[in-house]
C-alpha cells in the first residue's frame, strides 16, 4: 500500500509533509536503482545482475511503479546521446566534485523539467557504471546518496508540485 501512497505523490492518508517529502526520497530511490539496472541492462553496458547487487535494486511491485519506470526509461532513451557526449571525458572520473559540476550545470538556469530529472538519472547510471568498471563499488553507494540528497534538498518540492511521480505529463509519454 505504501507504494501505491508514494505512486499518487504520496497525498491521501499521510497528512504530514515531513512523511510526504520521505514517501516521494523513497520513491526516488526505487526509481533510481531500477533506472540504473534497467538501462545497464538493456543496452548490455555492463554485468547488470552484479549491478543490480551492487544496487539492492528493489522489485517494481505495482503496474502504477512499472508504468513510471517505462516512462522513466524512454525519456532516458531521448537524453542519453547528451550525458554519452559528456562522460567520453575520460577525466570525468566517479567524484563528488565532479558529479556537483554535471548537476549544477544541467540547473544552470533554475528550471527543474522532467528531461532535467531524467537526465541527472541519466548521468547517475553512467557515473555508477564507471565507478563499477574502475571496481570502487563503495562509491556506487556514494553516488547514489549524492543524487538522493540533491534531489531531496532540490527537486522533491517541484515533484510534490507537479502531482507526484505518477499525476505528472512524464506518464502520458508512453
Amino acid at each position: 500500500m505504501l507504494e501505491n501512497n508514494m505512486a499518487s505523490g504520496g497525498k491521501g492518508d499521510d497528512q504530514d509533509t515531513g512523511s510526504f517529502k520521505d514517501t516521494i526520497v523513497k520513491q526516488l530511490i526505487v526509481l533510481l536503482k531500477n533506472f540504473i539496472w534497467k538501462q545497464i541492462e538493456r543496452r548490455s553496458l555492463g554485468n547488470a545482475e552484479m549491478i543490480r547487487k551492487v544496487l539492492d535494486t528493489p522489485q517494481l511491485n505495482t503496474p502504477q511503479m512499472q508504468k513510471i519506470s517505462r516512462c522513466l526509461q524512454a525519456v532516458g532513451d531521448q537524453v542519453d546521446g547528451d550525458v554519452q557526449s559528456a562522460m567520453k571525458d575520460q577525466t570525468m572520473r566517479p567524484s563528488l566534485e565532479n558529479y556537483i559540476k554535471v548537476v549544477l550545470g544541467i540547473f544552470s538556469d533554475g528550471e527543474i523539467n522532467w528531461g532535467r530529472v531524467v537526465t541527472v538519472f541519466s548521468f547517475t547510471c553512467l557515473f555508477v557504471l564507471k565507478a563499477y568498471e574502475d571496481n570502487i563499488f563503495d562509491m556506487i553507494k556514494n553516488i547514489i546518496n549524492w543524487t538522493v540528497d540533491y534531489f531531496r534538498n532540490t527537486v522533491v518540492n517541484w515533484i510534490r508540485d507537479q502531482g507526484g511521480w505518477v499525476r505528472n505529463s512524464l506518464t502520458n509519454r508512453v
